[in-house]
């Protein structure tokens, strides 16, 4: 009974996922639970990063922009089909091979028979494969390698220029991918010491950067349980229940993330029970901060029947 009276003065705090040229935009600004705004930067523009990012900040004045940054995520470089391709990386690594690399957020896996030059993957065609077998990776997509030993560099270059658009618009608040160490923290404020710092949680790396030297850095930095990768990257699923416990622990105002309400992208169905349980279950640790991902927000309709559900929640749940 105790966590549930600590829960009454909860009040959840939303981030959404959105581009700046959606039309609906303005609409979810304006609610009260929203805080600010995620920029996902692997989305291509055309226009000039500076730009994009003075219009967006206009935009959504005055909710905080958050500017996502990938850093040491792997992604694929360019377009691709297996297995005619090899997979280019953004990042230089090394591993054992053969081991596994999950794709389509861990819902499907192939395995990487060779690597080349320390970042292009040969792929192994399945076993049963029929002959016309063919998988199209697209420019940016997003990959796990759980068994990888080491992921050379932390900034990309296309991070680099972010911080430095962000800059020239007086912005300062960064969401940064997989931070395992120190460094990673560091090499971001030697280029903006003023920065305002979320650090992704998405890696035993992580966990372990969380545990032995979060507290060296709580005055810039708070903390994400970001879920989607973390969840993949655990050598056994139900180890992130005590991530998140783990990370809400260290930092009170810590963001939870990823997996977030999925259900109501099916808007034929109504939202189902494993969704709102989960929820609970984020309230209950302590977490009142929320972020809301790409799927769920890239449909306005979904994504206001995801906040019109917190609202419920926080109306019915914890004020009850």
């Amino acid at each position: 009974m105790h966590i549930f009276k600590s829960m009454i003065t909860l009040k959840i705090k939303i981030i959404g996922s959105l581009q700046p040229d959606v039309s609906y935009l303005k609409d979810i600004i304006s609610h009260s639970m929203v805080s600010g705004i995620r920029f996902n930067t692997a989305i291509p523009f055309e226009i000039p990063k500076r730009k994009i990012l003075y219009q967006f900040k206009k935009k959504i004045f005055p909710k905080k922009l958050w500017v996502d940054l990938k850093c040491r995520e792997l992604r694929i470089k360019e377009q691709v089909t297996i297995p005619n391709d090899l997979i280019e990386l953004n990042h230089q690594i090394e591993i054992k091979t053969p081991t596994i690399m999950y794709y389509n957020e861990g819902e499907k896996y192939l395995v990487i028979d060779e690597i080349i030059n320390g970042n292009k993957l040969k792929i192994r065609i399945p076993k049963n494969a029929p002959n016309d077998f063919k998988i199209c990776f697209g420019k940016s997509a997003s990959v796990n390698i759980p068994e990888v030993q080491k992921i050379y560099g932390y900034l990309t270059d296309n991070d680099r220029e972010y911080i430095q658009a962000a800059l020239e618009n007086d912005i300062h608040d960064f969401m940064i991918s997989y931070v395992e160490d120190p460094s990673d923290i560091k090499e971001v404020l030697e280029l903006d010491p003023n920065a305002s710092i979320i650090a992704k949680i998405e890696s035993e790396k992580g966990l372990e950067f969380v545990k032995s030297h979060y507290n060296d850095f709580k005055e810039k930095v708070h903390l994400m349980v970001a879920r989607g990768d973390l969840y993949i990257e655990l050598d056994r699923p139900h180890k992130i229940l005590n991530a998140m416990k783990i990370i809400i622990e260290k930092d009170p105002d810590a963001i939870a993330a990823s997996r977030i309400l999925l259900s109501v992208l099916n808007s034929e169905q109504i939202p189902n029970c494993t969704d709102i349980c989960d929820i609970g279950f984020i309230l209950q640790l302590g977490y009142k901060n929320l972020l809301l991902g790409d799927h769920v927000c890239e449909d306005e309709s979904t994504l206001k029947n995801a906040i019109g559900i917190l609202e419920a929640i926080q109306n019915d749940f914890l004020n009850s």
